[in-house]
This record gives structure tokens, sequence and C-alpha cells, in this order.
């Protein structure tokens, strides 16, 4: 049997170690009935696997396996598989975690929307600029904080104070900025904040730069939501008059919890608190009732008073067929039965009252 069908899989990563990229490649290509594509822009490099086999099965089974061997690889710079670019895969993250990213001023935002816009996931993560550089009153909020906080003749402290006040004032989890792009003779500096620090990178003045920039910040957002390390940025505190040369040590790895579930468990718990309250308020009532006013026999009849009692005859009205008095009182013979007859004052039964 020939085999005939062949699948297709693509691993999408950025900024591998080419070194061992290469490695796994080569052991890989001894494989018969496979093929393997590299192709690489701006630091995403993509492997394009082609296996046939005699079955869709095999063949897609192949194709799954040496992906896993490129993955374990590469390990964290692996982020996707598929047609998903480097702004799909981070856009999902930040859905995940119900979280935002916010840009410092307009060059900015134009290199994360150019990303975004190829995703349908970016407007759920990202405002195109609507409600941060945009907006003018918030555009000058994010200049003057940024001002204050920064040494304006420093590069990387500029591009971490802007990145700073743009989450800030934005509102938003993730601030980006970048700096120094198209100015001859100068570095580019790109930065991302979250949780109080900043990871800074330094790129250089090339063609490429502005999309190199916003990939790198998408791909530093993924692997901070993902817990993973960042081995290209420089960290620092927010906000800090920083040296470029002595970086804080990174953030602890693991996956942050979703800042967006903090927010509603938070506004949850007013609501949950009253409604604890009125439940054991209505359990405090439903006791007290039951203890203070349950139904008793009724209470004896104080000397010198009188009651009647009366019960209908079988197969007639509710007629009065006996009447007792009190102690101290005359008895009297039980009334005909089918007469109606009433007790006067004088202590006699009168028909018909």
């Amino acid at each position: 049997m020939d085999k005939n069908v062949e699948k297709q899989l693509i691993v999408r990563t950025f900024e591998p170690d080419m070194a061992v990229l290469k490695q796994v490649a080569k052991q890989m290509n001894g494989m018969q009935d496979v093929a393997l594509n590299l192709f690489g822009q701006a630091g995403e490099v993509l492997i394009v696997i082609t296996a046939r086999a005699h079955a869709p099965a095999a063949a897609t089974e192949l194709t799954e396996r040496i992906a896993e061997r490129f993955e374990m690889a590469l390990g964290d710079a692996a982020y996707g598989r598929g047609k998903g670019s480097v702004a799909y895969f981070a856009a999902g993250e930040l859905m995940q975690a119900e979280a935002l990213v916010a840009a410092s001023d307009p060059k900015t935002g134009g290199l994360l929307g150019e990303e975004f816009s190829h995703t349908k996931r970016g407007a759920n993560v990202f405002d195109f600029g609507d409600s941060s550089y945009q907006d003018s009153r918030v555009a000058a909020k994010i200049k003057a904080m940024a001002a204050k906080n920064c040494d304006a003749t420093y590069p990387p402290q500029v591009a971490a104070a802007r990145a700073a006040a743009a989450a800030k004032c934005s509102k938003a989890e993730f601030g980006v900025s970048v700096t120094g792009l198209g100015k001859a003779g100068r570095d580019v500096y790109m930065a991302v904040a979250y949780g109080g620090q900043v990871y800074v990178r330094r790129f250089a003045q090339t063609p490429d730069a502005g999309k190199r920039c916003a990939l790198a910040a998408l791909d530093t957002i993924r692997r901070l939501l993902q817990g993973a390390d960042t081995p290209a940025m420089r960290v620092f505190r927010a906000n800090s008059d920083f040296d470029w040369d002595a970086p804080e040590a990174p953030r602890k790895k693991g996956r942050p919890a979703a800042g967006g579930a903090g927010k509603k468990n938070s506004g949850m718990l007013a609501p949950i608190i009253v409604l604890v309250v009125l439940l054991i308020a209505l359990g405090v009532a439903v006791w007290y009732f039951f203890t203070h006013f349950t139904l008793g026999p009724e209470p004896s009849v104080p000397a010198g008073g009188s009651s009647i009692s009366q019960s209908a005859a079988a197969g007639s009205g509710s007629l009065p067929a006996s009447t007792s008095q009190s102690a101290g009182s005359t008895s009297q013979a039980s009334a005909p039965a089918g007469h109606s007859m009433s007790l006067g004052e004088d202590g006699a039964y009168h028909p018909f009252g």
C-alpha cells in the first residue's frame, strides 16, 4: 500500500535557541516519510512538519510525535501550534487572566495594534488607544506621571516609566512602551510593566526593530501569564531610579492568579455577607416564634363563668345538643333535637330564641 496520506503541523516559536533547534531538526531529517521546513521573521520561527503514512491517523500521530520533540527541546520558546500568531496566543492568555494591556503613546499603540488586528481576540484585551493614548486627558496623565518618575536623559528609564504610567492611568494590568524607534544612532528600548515591576529590553536600530519590539512585548506578556522565564528581559522595580547594569531578580516562576477573578470575588463578598446575615436573622425569628407562640390546649374557664359546647347530631345540622354551666349553677335538661333554643337570662330555655 502506498503512503499517499499527507499531514502537516506547524510548531510556532519565538526567538528559540537556534543551535538546539538545528540539532533536533538534524535528528528528525533522518526519519523516513518526514519533511521539515523552517520559516523565520522578526524573531518568530515556524517549524513546518510534513509526514506521510498509509492512513490519516498514522500521519497525524507522526507529526505530533515530532512536534513534541521540538517543544520539549525548545522549552518556553515554543508557544503554540497551528496558524495562530504570537498576538493570538498572548491575547488568549490575557483573556484567561481577564487582564488588559495598554500602550503609552500612538507609536507604541500602532505597533501593538498592527499585531492585534490580525486576530479577533485583540479587541478583547487591547483598546487600540480608546482609553489611553487616544484620550487626550489620559495621554496627558501618562506623560506627566512618566516625567515625574524618570530621568528624561536616560532612555531605559524613560521607556520603563512610560510603560508603568500607561498601565496605571489606563487601569490595565500591563503597560507597554517603545522609545528611540527611527532615531538614527540611538538604541531602541521596549518596556513591559506588570505587577510593580518593569521588564526592559534593548534593540538595535534596524528596519524591523518596530515589529521585533511588538512581538517581544507580546511574548513577554505571554510568558509572564504562563509563569515562564523571561531571559531576554532585564527586570527593575517600577518607577525606580535604576541602573541598567544592575537589574533585579526576575519574578518567581509560576502562573499568577487571574486578576479579573480576584476583582469579581471581592465584588461578590459584600452581597454574600448580607445574605448570610439575613439567613441568621430569619433562623432566630423562626426559633423565637416556635418557642414563644406554640399552640397548646385550650385554657380552663375561670370560676363563676360559663361555657357552652355543641355537637351535631348524626344526619342533622349544626344544632346545640347539650349545655353545661360551671360549678355553682343549676343543671338543665338537654334540649329536644330538631328545635332551636336559647338560654335566657333567667336560666330557662326559650324555644326559637
